[in-house]
């Protein structure tokens, strides 16, 4: 199966709004930050945010490109999520991988960094055998409680 990346439609989004996830992979159900509802709404037929779906149409994901770059400095980060009945099946590889390589004739990046909390030990080890290397981290607060953040990156 492949997969491809299509501009977000508002119907897409109306989706994404309703995932949520199981036990401690809640922490990235999309209905609880009105923020991430909002920039959900706004994303909607813009040049790096993406649709992901499979051969027969079906929505699978999504995919966001952003500038992580200070100072001016680009450098080009990924945002991605799997419909919740799909994860832990052993789609994630091919999933990051399409994503990647159709972000790259996008957008024409030779670098590329993701960050991921530090519990999801099951999309770290996809991105891992995906190429990507630990960089860093960092610790946010979101919904009041830390949480540590693994930076990955990926050169071409």
């Amino acid at each position: 199966m492949s997969y491809s990346l299509r501009k977000r439609t508002k119907e897409d989004v109306l989706e994404f709004i309703t995932w949520a996830y199981d036990g401690d992979y809640s922490f990235y159900d999309n209905n609880i930050q009105e923020e991430k509802v909002q920039g959900f709404l706004q994303s909607i037929d813009t040049d790096r945010y993406f649709s992901v779906i499979n051969d027969e149409g079906e929505l699978i994901g999504n995919c966001e490109f952003f500038n992580v770059g200070e100072d001016g400095e680009e450098i080009i980060a990924v945002g991605v999520q799997m419909k919740p009945a799909l994860t832990g099946n052993g789609l994630g590889l091919r999933f990051i991988q399409e994503i990647i390589e159709q972000g790259r004739k996008f957008l024409k990046y030779r670098h590329l960094e993701l960050a991921v909390v530090d519990f999801n030990q099951r999309a770290i080890r996809v991105y891992e055998q995906a190429g990507f290397k630990r960089k860093g981290e960092f610790q946010n607060c979101i919904r009041g409680k830390e949480y540590r953040f693994i930076i990955m990156e990926k050169d071409w």
